[in-house]
């Protein structure tokens, strides 16, 4: 009897544990997906052409406080805002894929809504 009463105590235990690892990994996956939403936004960085001699063709200078944001566009400018220091706003979304070779400086991301800003 006391064997009895243990194994349905193990098994209780066993099938708790698994419904709450499936808890926590819903909670991990929410979190995450909130996260990459919320990088999107109008948002005002510089042109700059300063690492074309190392492999970045343009890349976009953004100043929040004391920290400088170095976005890569995955897309080519348009020709009339690919202009060394001029003021662009823009929404964007970072991207998971390498840099483009020899470009070292900041990470790839998905502009959209690129405009000259005054």
């Amino acid at each position: 009897m006391k064997n009895i009463a243990l194994i349905i105590a193990v098994v209780a235990l066993s099938i708790g544990a698994c419904k709450i690892g499936k808890h926590a990994d819903k909670k991990t996956t929410a979190t995450t997906t909130t996260t990459m939403e919320q990088t999107t936004g109008q948002t005002k960085g510089t042109v700059s052409h300063q690492y074309r001699a190392t492999g970045c063709a343009t890349v976009i200078i953004v100043k929040k406080g004391d920290e400088v944001m170095t976005l890569i566009p995955k897309d080519k400018l348009p020709d009339n805002l690919d202009v060394d220091g001029m003021v662009i706003s823009f929404d964007y979304i970072p991207l998971r894929m390498h840099n483009p070779e020899g470009c070292n400086a900041g990470f790839p991301a998905q502009l959209s809504n690129v405009k000259a800003s005054k």
